[in-house]
């Protein structure tokens, strides 16, 4: 196959997998050449590490988003939700109910 990209070059994920299914169509069927047997499961396997890699870097970073989330969630001036055990004495009315708040 010309112009194929080579597995350790630059890609895309979803090139690698697709070239991935690709390979695997080849070893299924009784089509492919024995003779490049091994170079295809050894191109396989180069597919495999990159998409392993590019999977691990992005569950670091969306691990980080959601880190960055929820610190920003906390520096927040108050809580995001407010209910009745929120409300202390000093935010209800001379006659106990419940005043009207700001927020």
């Amino acid at each position: 196959m010309a112009g194929k990209k080579k597995a350790t070059g630059e890609q895309s994920f979803a090139a690698a997998r697709a070239r991935l299914d690709e390979i695997l169509d080849e070893l299924e069927s009784d089509a492919g050449d024995v003779d490049q047997l091994a170079a295809r499961v050894r191109e396989a396997s180069e597919l495999i590490r990159f998409c392993r890699e590019r999977l691990a870097g992005a569950r670091q970073e969306v691990t980080e988003v959601v880190a960055a989330l929820a610190a920003d969630a906390e520096q927040d001036d108050g809580p995001a939700d407010v209910g009745p055990a929120d409300v202390g004495p000093e935010d209800r009315s001379d006659d106990g109910e419940k005043a009207d708040l700001p927020f």
